[in-house]
């Protein structure tokens, strides 16, 4: 299309008239824009620890009592079933000299209010995930930090040919497990759990292989003896 100015009968340049839009959807109701999708295997890591401390691991989980909770001994007694030494020297991951350590050392003391906090994650937890028997809170040591070590925990279905188990007798919940070599640096402390005003935590604390005052100002590794 060429068009001329009315006043100076110039050429104009040729326009050509701009596409009609399209007409702008109205936005979804929300309640169809949510969708559902099906997770095989459910996460479960629990959120990234929140090191106040050397010994503090935060779960993140709300410190309300879960119902019907039942009343915790002062002094939980804790039967732990040790690994295969035979199992552990085929599996050939550890040097063949390996040995278990003696029974009145493969421990961990586990205060009342840890083994309410197990009894409240258990209490959350599918039927389907618990019929499998494995969730457990693994509690670790790796190397790591400015003095030497660093304190792991986790919820996992994950097991080791050399994971010694802690079950807490008398009441329903997940049991705590420790690899071998762990456990040669933990064995002695105390697992706890503490509610405070900026959230609720499972901690190891009273640790006999730790140097007294070894650890570091970050919060996040602890020094051997």
């Amino acid at each position: 299309m060429v068009s001329f100015c009315a006043a100076c009968s110039r050429r104009l340049l040729s326009v050509r008239p701009p596409a009609r839009l399209a007409p702008v959807s109205r936005p979804r109701p929300f309640s169809l824009l949510a969708t559902s999708r099906r997770v095989d295997t459910p996460l479960r890591a629990l959120p990234p620890a929140s090191y106040r401390s050397a010994t503090t691991f935060s779960i993140g989980s709300s410190s309300s009592a879960a119902p019907h909770l039942p009343p915790i001994p002062t002094r939980p007694n804790i039967k732990v079933t040790a690994p295969s030494l035979a199992a552990i020297k085929e599996e050939g991951y550890l040097d063949d000299d390996v040995k278990l350590l003696p029974p009145e050392e493969a421990f961990l003391n586990i205060s009342p209010e840890a083994v309410q906090q197990l009894v409240r994650i258990t209490s959350r937890e599918p039927l389907d995930i618990l019929q499998r028997n494995k969730l457990a809170l693994r509690v670790g040591v790796e190397s790591g930090g400015c003095h030497g070590y660093q304190y792991l925990m986790d919820i996992t279905e994950e097991r080791g040919v050399d994971d010694y188990v802690m079950q807490p007798e008398g009441v329903h919940c997940i049991p705590i497990v420790v690899d071998l070599t762990s456990l040669g640096l933990l064995k002695g402390a105390t697992l706890h759990h503490a509610t405070e005003l900026i959230g609720s935590s499972f901690r190891l604390q009273d640790n006999p292989q730790a140097k007294e005052g070894g650890a570091c100002g970050c919060g996040v590794s602890w020094e051997a003896k």
